[in-house]
């Protein structure tokens, strides 16, 4: 009697091992903050939170990454520095993650999806190049673009791995599942939005490529041509069109302006109670018709300016969608999809089979004692819930979309940068230089337009920066 409650404490106790609702309970107020367009105010509590995030933590990474676009919203340098340096330290550790393990409780360590690693490295090159490094953006945009294929490459293998665990279980209906429509695949992320680009793909990295070959000499020629991008987003975008290699000594001074807007998709769990017999083939427990089954969701958000004009020299130019994170994190979601389904099955049938171990175990004591009774029902459900879990997690502050133009600079450098919703900014940049770029952020629809930096080079890349003057206008409303 006492070794069988052991064992149902055992198995209810599995229920506490994730620290991933601690961790969602610990940010709660950093998002509420950040969907607010409180860029302060969130970081404030997204260092709070950061007290109880220690090293091994299985969101670390997580973490850190937030801690870059939250710090770098309050132009906050070092902190940046600081945490893009940890983050690529714990995601070069963890680079593809392993096969998937659904025996494993609860969900482990957040090691990173592509479209993070692929963020990071755009956030360091655009560090490095603020900072005149021109050695560690160069190095960044070089591990970009070789990372893609090998993403590719592991998301093959893990699905296969998993499929075939999967097909090896004769108590698991796979195939037969998969043919029953249950699942809509359109419920957990929007196909259309999928579908405009390809898996793995962010067009921002190719597009720094190309800029930095045209324009910032011997050191940057990453041998990047227009054909990736013209076939993913089109060939009518001016900022494309436009674009050709200049010659170290050509006079003419271009601009590039980079806006941030909005927040990127984020993760959900979307529960299901499904009929046993429509997977199960095996002699179910007692009682039990139907059990828990969970998949993530992308949930969109919208709640931002979609509208930027530039105002100089006496002319306006709209801003065109350089990368739309909604398509860049739908394309991987809905690529991994498959693997994501195999493995909720799998725990589901474990979850199953847990279940009847339980029932064995207490059989007999069931009949005589109601306290068993009670604690073998209790210890079923947590079993269920133990195994069933999806992970939700997911880089909270990166951006719905990043715009971008390159204008001639204007002769007095004075620019002016307007939203749908009224907002704006005014800078200056220095006409004597070759090129200069303007990075900005805006979180919400009528927010002011903050600038995260400004900041110009001579011929080519070369180590001369300066830092542009610039004033806020107040959001009209």
């Amino acid at each position: 009697m006492k070794d069988n409650l052991a064992s149902l404490l055992c198995i209810s106790g599995i229920l506490c091992f994730s620290s991933c609702t601690s961790y969602h309970q610990s940010t709660k107020e950093f998002r509420n903050s950040w969907d607010l367009g409180d860029e302060v105010q969130a970081l404030s509590y997204l260092e709070k939170a950061g007290q109880s995030i220690k090293d091994g933590h299985d969101e670390e990474l997580l973490w850190n990454m937030e801690m870059i676009t939250v710090s770098r919203a309050n132009q906050a340098n070092e902190l940046t520095d600081l945490h893009i340096d940890r983050a690529k330290s714990i995601a070069d550790e963890n680079f593809g993650g392993g096969l998937i393990d659904p025996s494993s409780k609860g969900i482990g360590e957040y090691v990173g999806r592509f479209y993070d690693r692929n963020m990071l490295e755009i956030y360091r090159t655009i560090r490095a190049l603020e900072a005149k490094n021109n050695n560690r953006a160069q190095t960044a945009l070089t591990e970009l673009k070789f990372k893609r294929q090998e993403a590719e490459e592991i998301n093959q293998k893990r699905i296969v791995d998993i499929e075939s665990k999967a097909h090896e279980r004769n108590d698991l209906k796979y195939n037969e599942f998969l043919e029953s429509g249950e699942i809509n695949q359109n419920d957990l992320v929007k196909e259309e939005i999928a579908e405009r680009y390809q898996e793995f793909y962010n067009p921002m990295g190719d597009y720094l490529r190309l800029v930095l070959t045209n324009r910032g000499g011997e050191q940057f020629d990453f041998g990047t041509n227009k054909t990736t991008l013209e076939k993913t987003l089109g060939e009518d975008l001016s900022f494309l069109k436009e674009e050709n290699k200049i010659s170290s000594t050509d006079s003419n001074s271009f601009t590039y302006v980079f806006i941030e807007t909005g927040s990127a998709p984020y993760r959900m769990e979307k529960k299901y109670r499904l009929p046993l017999t429509l997977f199960y083939n095996g002699m179910p427990p007692g009682g039990v018709l139907y059990v828990p089954f969970a998949l993530p969701q992308l949930a969109y958000r919208d709640d931002c300016d979609r509208k930027f004009s530039i105002l100089s020299g006496g002319q306006s130019t709209e801003m065109e969608t350089l990368t739309d994170m909604d398509s860049v994190v739908s394309a991987e979601f809905k690529a991994k999809l498959p693997g994501e389904i195999a493995k909720a099955l799998l725990q589901t049938v474990l979850a199953v089979a847990s279940q009847v171990v339980i029932e064995e175990t207490t059989k007999n004591q069931q009949e005589d004692n109601l306290g068993v009774l009670l604690f073998a029902t209790v210890a079923k459900v947590a079993a269920a819930e133990a195994f069933t879990q999806a992970d939700d997690r997911s880089w909270y502050s990166l951006p719905k979309q990043i715009l971008v133009q390159r204008i001639p600079t204007p002769k007095d450098g004075k620019i002016k940068v307007q939203s749908g919703s009224s907002s704006a900014v005014e800078l200056e940049v220095n006409p004597n230089n070759q090129t200069n770029f303007i990075y900005l952020k805006s979180i919400r629809r009528g927010n002011p337009i903050k600038v995260i930096s400004s900041f110009g080079f001579g011929q080519g890349l070369a180590s001369y920066m300066t830092l542009s003057k610039f004033k806020l206008l107040a959001a009209k409303h």
